[in-house]
């Protein structure tokens, strides 16, 4: 008898760090994705709990609805459309003018489809995927590795190299007149969002959809995703205490509390900010797992 494969989600989940999460992760058909909201730098633009948080909605349904309606088109057409339908909704619905793009709400994004037995990668910014990279038969015989876009990274590490000398020279000046200060080079660097030389993000420009970084390969009964958002790889980007196979070996919503709480711990620890500089002392954090296989 004929078993139907079909993309399993073994668990998604979020946890916002304010009254506000920024994250969303989502799924339809053979398709999961985690999108990552990034928070303002300026006066909103929406009636909305934040500009971020309605992206990230907005975008989640539309990439929903619009695979319900036709789960084979193509991923640039797809994104093209659910870019072009933010950027529709955003004129609606803003309370005041943008002074400019780089005041849009925008997000990280990462998504794993499974077409025609191919596994196919797409990000924009820091979300990531994570799977066994190999071509054998069994998982036993590749590494687990992060996979996506990391031209946003040399931005984000200028400016943590900002925060430590600051921090140097100033020592613990508070969070909010640390802020301040980096301020200018947040926005300067906002500014580069898509546009050539700079970073491509998920947002209200539909030819972002023109430099998406993907990849594909052959997808193997069995084979796991996980897809998470830059506050979830914290775990493994900034502490260094999870592995990519201990981030793909999550299956369960018990797995999920146990490395959600360890990451909260680092974050909260006395002197992490020094012993581990970052912009947001704490971040949402997202994670979907999936599997290829039969259907159950």
């Amino acid at each position: 008898m004929w078993e139907k494969t079909m993309l399993r989600i073994e668990i998604a989940a979020s946890d916002g760090q304010s009254e506000v999460n920024e994250d969303c992760v989502g799924h339809h058909g053979d398709a999961a994705w985690v999108i990552d909201g990034a928070t303002g730098i300026g006066p909103a633009l929406l009636d909305a709990p934040s500009d971020a948080s309605w992206l990230a909605r907005t975008a989640n349904a539309a990439l929903a609805q619009l695979l319900a309606d036709n789960s084979e088109i193509p991923t640039v057409a797809l994104l093209q459309e659910v870019m072009g339908r933010c950027r529709d909704a955003l004129a609606r619905e803003h309370v005041r003018e943008a002074e400019g793009p780089h005041e849009h709400p925008s997000a990280a994004f990462a998504m794993v489809r499974v077409i025609d037995g191919v596994a196919e990668f797409t990000a924009l910014a820091d979300c990531r995927i994570v799977t066994v990279d190999g071509a054998g038969e069994g998982e036993s015989e590749g590494e687990a590795r992060l996979f996506g876009s990391y031209a946003l990274d040399a931005l984000e590490g200028s400016t943590v190299e900002a925060m430590k000398a600051i921090l140097a020279a100033e020592g613990d000046i508070g969070f909010d007149a640390l802020k301040a200060r980096l301020l200018p080079g947040l926005r300067a660097n906002r500014k580069l969002m898509n546009r050539e030389g700079g970073y491509w993000v998920l947002g209200t420009e539909p030819a972002a959809a023109d430099h998406l970084w993907q990849c594909r390969m052959p997808v193997r009964p069995g084979q796991r995703f996980a897809i998470a958002s830059d506050g979830f790889l914290r775990l493994n980007e900034l502490f260094a205490v999870a592995t990519p196979a201990d981030l793909l070996s999550i299956s369960d919503q018990e797995d999920w509390s146990r490395w959600l709480g360890r990451l909260r711990d680092l974050e909260k620890a006395p002197g992490s900010l020094h012993r581990h500089p970052r912009v947001k002392p704490h971040d949402d954090a997202s994670l979907i797992v999936c599997s290829w296989g039969s259907a159950r």
